[in-house]
């Protein structure tokens, strides 16, 4: 996986996140709305198969990478319990 900041501000970021797919882009997408700072998280892929997959995310004032790394740790949190439990 490749990120690319795209455009950044104090409250937003728009993200390009090559090699991915719907899988990883909905669940952050997902956890990333459930923050109560994050008011907007939305992720298009233009076309599948030559298109790069980007998200957009905006806060009510955190920083926008912050609530990124959050929504990442509780994906891997997830995961993890996932894997406790097989």
């Amino acid at each position: 996986m490749e990120v690319k900041i795209v455009d950044i501000g104090d409250d937003y970021v728009r993200l390009v996140i090559k090699g991915e797919g719907h899988t990883y882009l909905n669940l952050l997408q997902h956890y990333l709305v459930e923050d109560d700072d994050v008011i907007v998280a939305r992720y298009n892929i233009p076309h599948p198969l030559i298109g790069e997959p980007e998200i957009y995310i905006k806060t009510s004032g955190i920083n926008p990478l912050e609530a990124v790394k959050k929504a990442n740790e509780k994906i891997i949190a997830a995961c993890n319990t996932l894997l406790e439990q097989i």
